[in-house]
């Protein structure tokens, strides 16, 4: 079935629903192939790297986070702040909270990337969300933290997904701003535009 005419709500509910079935066994062999490929593009050479920690059923990111730390990249996480609703990045390992809706992030606060550090200090992206597609657009949970981060800070991004959040087309919006490629465990796929 195509969900090339799904709302993104609709997209959203689904993603959410086939995630949630996704075998113990399954989502440990999908990511460690997502690992080692999400580690072989070119994106995982930088000095300086922002990392997603994982939330909900979205694929594992820890694997990836401790080969990068042992290679010596620099690592970042992001911190989600309702209040100006923007992206905060952090140096990683950081103290973390668990919001009450289970998302783990650094606490409020804490030490902080300036907004004018972040070209020189972050090189690549890793990005999770509900799903991608081929051109790159990503469906995430609703709030655009992403795509007002990533339109003020134009990192090269590469989404990290099980195959399955693969889909043919996800409505994009003007404000939407296109992964450079998505990895899942079983393909890489580059954007194309059209």
């Amino acid at each position: 079935m195509s969900l090339a005419v799904v709302s993104k709500p609709e997209l959203r509910r689904r993603m959410i629903a086939q995630l949630a079935r996704l075998a113990l066994g399954e989502r440990r062999r999908a990511a460690a192939a997502a690992t080692e490929s999400w580690l072989a593009q070119p994106e995982a050479d930088a000095a300086g790297i922002l990392v997603c920690l994982a939330f909900g059923d979205e694929i594992d990111t820890a694997a990836v986070i401790e080969r990068l730390a042992a290679a010596g990249r620099e690592l970042f996480v992001t911190r989600a702040d309702p209040r100006d609703r923007q992206l905060h990045v952090h140096r990683w390992p950081c103290e973390l909270v668990t919001l009450e809706f289970g998302l783990r992030q650094p606490p409020r606060g804490a030490p902080e990337l300036a907004a004018g550090e972040i070209a020189a200090r972050v090189g690549a992206a890793l990005v999770l969300g509900l799903a991608f597609d081929p051109r790159g657009f990503r469906l995430g949970h609703g709030s655009g933290y992403f795509d007002r981060f990533l339109a003020r800070h134009p990192i090269p991004s590469l989404g990290f997904a099980f195959d399955l959040q693969l889909v043919e087309r996800i409505a994009d919006e003007p404000h939407d701003v296109p992964m450079h490629g998505v990895v899942t465990d079983r393909r890489v796929v580059r954007r194309s535009v059209g």
